[in-house]
């Protein structure tokens, strides 16, 4: 396609308006970015293209299904099928009230949770005056979605508050400036939080039965708005919250309906030789241990400026801090049992100890993290938080992998590290910015749900293709899902060749006999032809942004100008000293690829033209810049 003389200007303050980026600097970068074009993603959405508004993500108790559920309906697909679809659940929601009553039949869902007994879901709907809850049952060989088990809820709370099921007894959360704190219903059995006019926003629920009836905990994290008016001062407090299961509340005559056995403790994440600090708790991911006491909890944070950062805790050292028994306020000395102790029969405790549990006592210690935090650029602004970890089946060693999803839609796959994280890829999963809702890891199937308010897309994190064709593009990636097994890039981590720590290339140079040999990424033998003193730009792809990349003509070395996703070069006015071949080198830890191979050859015409791709990429920057 041929361009008129004057386009020559526009061309010339296009080239000087895109600015030249060193792609070998990649502190904190991802590797790579992957979108829905080259990620083989999954992609679903309602056949109406129906905005359900904040959808939550929910796996089924069978580990079939996932529901997809807001208040105003419930969707479901089977990721194990090859073209799943997001079908609507028809639910009779509550059909005596409906019956009874037809013309106020309103309900809005308004907990979603993973199912009990044997049933795939449990749900609550809200009106105005009423919340039910029930079991949701699928039967067999319909496949109809039933509701049983109803029962009224005191208290309804929103579908994105945490909640949690132990035996019959139902845990769940408010985030309210008058009804705020930790509830629990079991059958017509009732405990509500103290009454506190402070504002909470309640982020998870953990639970331990233990091993004897005494046992049971229930964590809370949490954060509370600080009441001292010092601006020097945190906005939000992060806290965490004891109780014990067989807590029964208290006598009539104090904390009746009310826990007896709440203790809360300050949650820390931060630096404190620098005084700084992280006191907004955004999201809360758990790595579960055979050993309750080893479990970890990871926790996602931001400032007051913003930033924001990922602190790790233990489970035994927040039950260190619970069992401390030291308190900020000033208290009279208990003998057994002690404050936030659980006892069988929590209505017979002694006056004093009452009235010191309804002052919310709070331990002197806080909790602290077990090592620094991983604090990100401020660039990303991190809102949700799921945690994986794999072990490698043949050298037994495990790491951790983050997948964090940001503001705009995208979801960052991190490798967890003492020093500093490894950004592995960055997804691009929706055709335009948007807010994520709910994130899903099935950790069985390694697969990542990620909703939006009218989409929900699959991510296979063993999909290892995308690192390319060669072992040391493979092990460079330092994708604890991925190795070399002597042919390609494999989800088989019983493969040989793999360095997730380092990601050093040379681990290929002792690993099979039979690695494939190296092969370009584009090659061509037959010379483009050029018009003289026409524009032309080579296009270079970018495979990792921890590269750098530079083409080579006749010994030597240009600079590319950087597009999103490809390293180019601009010819301005081709003449016969252009001629000749041309290669684009990356350039990643040591390690040289050349990644496209191209020759170019002036012929005699002298209009200004541009090949197709160069049209691609004059739009592409076009775009960029207007």
């Amino acid at each position: 396609m041929a361009f008129r003389e004057t386009n020559t200007l526009l061309l010339a303050l296009i080239w000087m308006t895109v600015f030249r980026v060193s792609l070998g600097s990649h502190h904190f970068t991802p590797r790579i970015k992957v979108n829905r074009e080259n990620g083989a993603f999954l992609t679903l959405s309602t056949s109406n293209g129906q905005v359900i508004g904040n959808l939550t993500l929910i796996q089924d108790s069978h580990r079939v299904n996932i529901y997809a559920g807001g208040p105003q309906g419930l969707f479901m697909f089977d990721p194990r099928i090859k073209h799943p679809t997001l079908k609507e659940v028809k639910l009779p929601i509550f059909e005596p009230e409906c019956l009874n009553n037809p013309t106020n039949c309103e309900y809005e869902i308004s907990m979603l949770k993973e199912g009990r007994n044997g049933n795939p879901l449990f749900l609550c709907g809200t009106t105005e005056h009423h919340t039910i809850c029930c079991d949701v049952h699928l039967g067999l060989p319909t496949s109809e979605h039933k509701l049983v088990n109803c029962s009224s809820l005191r208290h309804p709370t929103h579908i994105n508050e945490p909640s949690v099921h132990v035996d019959d007894s139902l845990y769940y959360t408010i985030s309210d400036l008058d009804t705020g704190g930790l509830y629990r219903e079991t059958r017509d059995k009732y405990i509500w939080p103290p009454a506190r006019q402070i504002e909470q926003k309640h982020v998870k629920i953990l639970a331990n039965k233990g091993n004897g009836s005494l046992d049971g905990k229930v964590y809370s994290f949490y954060i509370e708005q600080n009441q001292n008016q010092n601006s020097d001062l945190p906005h939000w407090i992060p806290r965490v919250s004891q109780i014990c299961m067989a807590d029964l509340g208290g006598s009539k005559a104090m904390l009746q309906f009310r826990w007896t056995s709440m203790l809360t403790a300050r949650l820390f994440c931060g630096d404190e030789k620098k005084r700084l600090s992280y006191t907004e708790l955004l999201d809360v991911a758990v790595l579960e241990a055979t050993e309750w006491e080893n479990t970890m909890i990871y926790a996602l944070f931001k400032n007051t400026y913003n930033l924001r950062a990922v602190c790790v805790y233990k489970m035994s050292d927040i039950i260190r801090v619970f069992t401390s028994n030291k308190f900020t306020a000033e208290k009279e000395t208990f003998s057994s049992p002690l404050p936030g102790e659980c006892v069988p029969n929590s209505p017979s405790l002694s006056s004093n100890i009452l009235k010191f549990m309804e002052s919310l006592p709070e331990l002197k210690k806080w909790i602290k993290p077990v090592r620094d935090p991983v604090v990100f650029e401020s660039n990303y602004h991190y809102t949700h938080l799921q945690v994986d970890t794999l072990v490698n089946r043949k050298s037994g060693h495990s790491h951790h992998v983050l997948f964090m999803s940001l503001d705009n839609g995208n979801v960052h796959k991190i490798l967890e590290q003492e020093n500093e994280p490894f950004i592995i890829a960055e997804y691009k999963l929706f055709k335009s910015r948007t807010h994520i809702s709910s994130m899903l890891l099935d950790s069985v199937t390694k697969k990542l749900f990620v909703s939006s308010s009218t989409e929900v897309v699959q991510i296979d994190l063993s999909n290892c293709s995308m690192y390319g064709k060669d072992c040391k593009s493979c092990v460079m990636a330092r994708d604890p899902y991925c190795s070399w097994d002597s042919e390609e890039c494999s989800a088989d981590n019983r493969s040989l060749i793999q360095d997730v720590t380092h990601g050093s290339h040379t681990t290929c140079d002792n690993g099979f006999p039979r690695t494939s040999p190296f092969r370009k990424e584009v090659e061509t033998d037959v010379p483009e032809s050029v018009p003289q003193y026409s524009k032309y730009y080579l296009k270079c792809p970018v495979e990792s942004y921890h590269a750098s990349y530079s083409w080579h003509h006749q010994g030597s070395r240009k600079d590319c100008v950087s597009a999103e996703h490809d390293c180019l070069l601009l010819i301005d006015s081709m003449s016969e000293k252009d001629g000749g071949d041309y290669q684009c080198i990356a350039s990643e830890n040591g390690y040289q690829k050349t990644v496209v191979h191209q020759k170019l050859q002036m012929n005699g015409a002298s209009e200004t033209r541009a090949t197709p791709v160069a049209l691609a990429c004059l739009l592409f920057l076009i775009s960029v810049i207007c």
